[in-house]
């Protein structure tokens, strides 16, 4: 079975930065005690410290599903509703 990778890149607005970290941290830790989690790293940017990128590794396409119902997966989206600027997600595969 292949495994799934997930991009996310999240820009934050400033004046929730320190909130959504505090956010972004629950959601990591409770992500990456899922059984189909690989792995789930955030990221931030070098030059831009309001965006942010989680990488993420799934054991398969149901374990992304599961993922996507869990409770602190919900929460993370209510939290960071109307505090981003943008959000992204590209779900790739590995293919050479």
């Amino acid at each position: 079975m292949t495994e799934l990778k997930i991009v996310a890149v999240i820009v934050v607005k400033a004046a929730f930065q320190s909130e959504l970290e505090k956010v972004f941290h629950t959601v990591v830790d409770e992500t990456r005690k899922e059984a189909g989690n690989v792995s789930y790293d955030l990221h931030q940017d070098t030059k831009d410290p309001l965006k942010y990128t989680i990488l993420e590794v799934w054991k398969s396409q149901d374990a992304i599903a599961e993922h996507n119902e869990s409770a602190h997966f919900k929460a993370f989206v209510a939290a960071v509703e109307g505090k981003v600027d943008s959000l992204t997600v590209d779900v790739i595969k590995k293919v050479y």
